[in-house]
């Protein structure tokens, strides 16, 4: 298997696991507090891996705007979102229904870009829609409120990639992994300011090292070596994944979660494979 393919399917399974760590932090301190520690965790991991690799430099001001512009938009209103929805509806479904990022980024490339709108993509967004009408489906009523912010989510990480792309003009993966992590560790440090501790910390600070430190420098080679399309169907398979690990870690799963994760999945694959 080519190393690329292997790596964006490593961050897809790491962004499917990692969320099972955020949510202890997620619903006893909130979204703020759970990014903080989760970008502090990313950070503490990538400083001393950058140095060692020689990717500890300051960038130029215009890839340090892109990168700024990539944590605003992907690790600020994407990451701020995703763990408000997991705080809400849990990890499992935050997971499945934030990863249609894909789907949305098949619709903007037509918008933007003038590519074709196949009637996969179509079909892609319709079962894509119709497995989050399943997750939302909760007790009795649809929880939208957490669907929402899972949109929102996935929105935010449609829009990151682009200024992303941008960076990678001025920086490695790794100098702008890091530089991601710190400014959101910053950002998130000031919001939480005074109280800082929270239960679940050190998992959250885990899923940090792991899916930043580790998934994002891993998506980003991939994303270079072997383009948009390829690197991001890798990744689909963090949803299962995810659903998995939220069984594994106690979390009851339904017929309907699991059958909306994979129509959201089947959705995803039908929209990327133009």
């Amino acid at each position: 298997m080519d190393f690329a393919l292997l790596a964006a399917m490593m961050s897809g399974i790491l962004w499917g696991t990692v969320p099972a760590l955020y949510a202890e932090a997620s619903r006893r301190g909130g979204s703020v507090r759970a990014n903080f520690w989760k970008s502090l965790g990313a950070f503490i991991f990538l400083l001393p891996l950058s140095y060692v690799t020689g990717n500890l430099i300051i960038p130029p001001l215009i890839g340090l705007a892109y990168v700024a512009a990539n944590m605003a938009l992907g690790t600020g209103i994407g990451d701020y979102s995703y763990l408000v929805s997991i705080g809400i509806i849990g990890p499992g479904k935050a997971a499945s229904i934030g990863f249609t990022y894909m789907v949305w980024t098949a619709i903007l490339s037509n918008l933007l870009l003038g590519e074709p709108l196949t009637p996969g993509i179509m079909s892609g967004v319709l079962l894509a829609v119709i497995g989050i009408w399943l997750l939302s489906y909760e007790g009795g009523r649809w929880n939208f409120k957490g669907v929402m912010w899972s949109i929102i989510a996935s929105l935010g990480w449609t829009l990151g990639p682009i200024a992303a792309k941008l960076a990678l003009n001025y920086v490695s993966e790794l100098t702008m992994t890091l530089w991601n992590a710190l400014l959101t560790t910053l950002l998130y440090g000031m919001l939480s300011y005074p109280h800082y501790r929270v239960r679940g910390s050190r998992k959250a600070a885990l899923g940090g090292m792991l899916g930043i430190g580790v998934g994002l420098p891993l998506y980003f080679y991939a994303l270079g070596a072997i383009g948009v399309t390829m690197s991001t169907l890798a990744t689909a398979i963090g949803p299962p994944v995810s659903q998995l690990a939220s069984y594994l870690s106690g979390e009851k799963v339904s017929w309907r979660d699991i059958v909306g994760s994979l129509l959201v999945v089947l959705g995803i694959a039908l929209s990327i494979l133009k």
